[in-house]
């Protein structure tokens, strides 16, 4: 790749993944309003609805006895993760033809760096038109892409390239762009953040750039310098492909007193764990292997390491499992120098359950929220209780565990 030369980056998003999926083993499907959701006869919440259905009104995350009514000849179906599961294995395997540098977002999801591969597939945009076509021929899905100089601008072009359609944003002309756009638009900016800024006079993204740096800064903290660069177009996340992955993650203290009290060891481990779990969450990644490292008063050092059920990045899971890990050394680790905790087997992705999908998926919207605001109003504004003795002991100094944590490379 040639110095300094732009980046090009596609934002690949399957339209209506589960609907498509289910209309690829049942053609009968096509052309009917179909609804796909984890419990159709119960409690559940649409999933995913062909855009038939939308037409009514008919919206992901609504109540489905709600959707039921808004569209009564709507064909409701359960969730088969297990299929959608290996459809979706399938489009990445195909992507991967196109560049080696491939970010697998979600299920249905996906960032491709094709930046330098003009000479292979040709202008950008021909490229995405070459990568959606193969995806309807060998497979049956449809698909939009947006293009762009970075992650943020390519996943915003495929939104309004919906339905099966290609949207690029020329590199420099990102603010341009983004002007008439609603600030909703931009990733991380929803509910609580959009009133805030509809408050200050800004309702589309050319508002957010008159308000300024600093004032923005002073309503939303480091958030708000963060805000106006999007709102510029300005964004540096790089594609990120499995090969580039860290080994592992993990977060380390070393106390200034050697800890003889278990219970206060069960406490700071807890602590490591939950902000393992931030830290992963930032990454966007996901565990599948935890290991927990200890340090007796002699300088006695030794690992204990344990693979999950499920790839996570979810507090509790991890804490559940640091704890269980912890317990089977309660004998050897009365009295600790040093403890630790690290995350491996890590993934950008991780794979769907086939029960209880949607309260995972409420859960990690969850964290996403009180992630932001701790961002926003400091890491000891939100924590779980169980944690509060600790808290007050430490103060708020232990913000990066009031030691020296360590991050695997």
């Amino acid at each position: 790749m040639e110095e300094n030369q732009e980046k090009v980056i596609l934002h690949l998003d399957l339209d209506c993944f589960f609907v498509s999926v289910e209309r690829v083993l049942n053609p009968e499907l096509k052309g009917k309003p179909v609804i796909v959701s984890g419990n159709p006869e119960g409690r559940g919440v649409v999933s995913s609805a062909s855009y038939e259905a939308r037409r009514f009104g008919v919206k992901s995350a609504m109540p489905i006895q709600r959707a039921r009514r808004l569209c009564p000849e709507a064909v409701v179906l359960p969730v088969r993760m297990g299929f959608y599961a290996d459809y979706s294995e399938k489009v990445f395997v195909l992507l991967r033809d196109f560049s080696p540098l491939l970010e697998e977002a979600s299920i249905d999801e996906a960032y491709l760096d094709l930046t330098g591969s003009e000479r292979l597939f040709g202008p950008a945009k021909s490229a995405a038109e070459q990568i959606r076509n193969r995806i309807q021929q060998a497979l049956g899905l449809p698909a939009s892409i947006g293009i762009g100089s970075n992650k943020m601008i390519a996943k915003i072009a495929s939104q309004l390239a919906k339905p099966l359609g290609i949207v690029e944003v020329k590199a420099g002309t990102e603010q341009e762009f983004l002007s008439e756009l609603l600030i909703s638009a931009i990733p991380g900016v929803g509910g609580k953040s959009e009133e805030r800024l509809n408050l200050l006079g800004a309702k589309k993204i050319k508002h957010l750039v008159r308000l300024g740096p600093e004032l923005l800064e002073r309503h939303f903290g480091k958030m708000g310098r963060e805000l106006y660069d999007r709102a510029r177009g300005i964004a540096d996340a790089e594609v990120i492909s499995e090969a580039e992955l860290p080994k592992s993650i993990g977060k380390e203290v070393t106390f200034e007193q050697d800890l003889y009290d278990f219970a206060q060891i069960e406490q700071w481990l807890y602590l490591l764990a939950f902000k393992l779990g931030i830290r992963l969450r930032a990454k966007g990644l996901f565990a599948k292997r935890l290991t927990l490292k200890f340090r007796s008063p002699d300088f006695t050092t030794w690992t204990r390491t344990s693979g999950l059920e499920f790839a996570t990045s979810q507090d509790q899971e991890l804490m559940d499992a640091a704890l269980k890990l912890l317990g089977r050394e309660k004998a050897k680790a009365q009295s600790l120098r040093l403890l630790g905790i690290s995350a491996s087997d890590l993934g950008l992705t991780r794979q769907a359950g086939l029960f209880g999908e949607e309260d995972r998926q409420k859960r990690e919207r969850l964290m996403k929220a009180l992630d932001h605001a701790r961002e926003q109003f400091g890491f000891d504004a939100i924590y779980p209780a169980r944690l509060k003795s600790l808290m007050e002991q430490i103060g708020s100094e232990e913000e990066d565990d009031g030691k020296k944590p360590e991050e695997g490379k």
